[in-house]
């Protein structure tokens, strides 16, 4: 996959409600296990869903990125 295909990729994603969502819930929301994450109830379609774990684990990257950049 080229380097252009990735950043567009990026980019449909961010513009995905189900993805925004994910991805404040990762990088601002409580630090818990994503098994007791009560807002990915929300969405009800798979595609939503997986939609979501995405933008919340890149939101969750974001997170320990910047605490580990703090910390050091």
């Amino acid at each position: 996959m080229s380097q252009e295909q990735v950043i567009k990729e990026i980019g449909v994603r961010r513009e995905d409600p189900a993805y925004s969502n994910g991805w404040e819930d990762g990088r601002f929301g409580p630090t818990q296990l994503f098994l007791e994450n009560s807002n990915l109830a929300e969405w009800a379609g798979h595609q939503e869903r997986l939609a979501y774990y995405r933008g919340h684990r890149d939101g969750r990257r974001v997170r320990e990125m910047l605490a580990h950049r703090d910390s050091a």
